[in-house]
C-alpha cells in the first residue's frame, strides 16, 4: 500500500502539533481513523475535530482520581456529590490520602536508606583503592632509592677509573706529538 493521504504518527504529530501520547491514546479509544501495517500506526491527512470536553461530572472525575480531583477538579469545601453520598464521612477520602502518602513516605524513605548504603559501600571501595595505592608509593619510594644508591655506585666506579684512563689518554697524545 501506497499510504497516500496517511502520515505515519511522528509525521502526524510534528506537522498538526499533537503529542504523540495524545495519538495513541485517540488510537486505542478509536477516536481517530488510522490503519496499522508493517508495525507501524498510520493516520490519515487531515487535522482532527478537537474533542469536546468529556460530559464527566466533578463527582466522576473525583471517583476516578481523588487525589487529582481534590487538588484542581473539586471545590475545597465539604461538597457531596448525592445524598446516598451524605451519610459517608468525608474523612473517609482523606484518610484513604493519608494511607497513600504514608505509604509513599515510608518507599522514599526505604530508598533514601538504599542511596546511604551504596554510598557508604563505594566509600569503603574507595578507601581500600587509596590505601592499596599508599602501599604502591612505598614500594615505588623504596624502589626509586635502590635505583639512586646502584646510580650513585656505578657512577662512582666510572670517576675511580676515569684516572687511568685519562693517563693513559695523556701519555698516547704525549706520544704522538713527539
Amino acid at each position: 500500500m501506497l499510504n497516500k493521504g496517511w502520515l505515519p504518527l511522528n509525521e502526524y504529530s510534528t506537522k498538526y502539533r499533537v503529542s504523540l501520547s495524545t495519538l495513541r491514546r485517540r488510537i486505542r479509544s478509536s477516536e481517530v481513523a488510522f490503519q496499522f501495517e508493517e508495525g507501524k500506526y498510520w493516520l490519515e491527512d487531515r487535522a482532527m475535530a478537537k474533542p469536546a470536553h468529556s460530559a464527566k461530572s466533578i463527582s466522576n472525575v473525583a471517583a476516578e482520581h481523588p487525589i487529582e480531583a481534590q487538588s484542581s477538579y473539586a471545590p475545597q469545601a465539604n461538597f457531596v456529590a448525592s445524598p446516598a453520598e451524605a451519610h459517608r464521612p468525608v474523612a473517609a477520602s482523606s484518610e484513604a490520602t493519608a494511607v497513600n502518602a504514608e505509604g509513599l513516605l515510608h518507599s522514599a524513605q526505604g530508598l533514601l536508606q538504599e542511596l546511604k548504603n551504596a554510598y557508604v559501600k563505594v566509600l569503603h571501595e574507595k578507601e581500600e583503592q587509596i590505601t592499596q595505592l599508599k602501599e604502591e608509593v612505598i614500594d615505588l619510594k623504596t624502589l626509586v632509592k635502590i635505583l639512586e644508591s646502584e646510580n650513585d655506585r656505578l657512577q662512582f666506579n666510572m670517576r675511580e677509573s676515569a684516572p687511568i684512563d685519562g693517563w693513559l689518554d695523556d701519555n698516547i697524545d704525549r706520544n704522538t706529538e713527539r
